[in-house]
């Protein structure tokens, strides 16, 4: 039974590493985005940028990642 566990969790942390990893992936996309495409001003006021928003998303998703990063080590 411990072979068979032992198995479990290396894929649990090979599932963990994938997804943190894909997080970050994300997020730099988001980010770079935000930075580098100019987008069209929002026609409504109440709607933030769209760089704005993509901008905060890849923050939050990428610190998102590093804490799932750190939760796995």
């Amino acid at each position: 039974m411990s072979e068979k566990q032992s198995q479990e969790a290396r894929e649990t942390d090979r599932r963990i590493t994938i997804r943190w990893k894909g997080m970050l992936a994300l997020s730099i996309i988001f980010i770079a985005l935000g930075l580098f495409v100019d987008w069209p001003p929002p026609q409504e006021t109440s709607v933030p940028n769209t760089s704005s928003f993509l901008i905060i998303l890849g923050g939050l998703l990428g610190a998102v990642g590093l804490l799932t990063a750190l939760r796995g080590e």
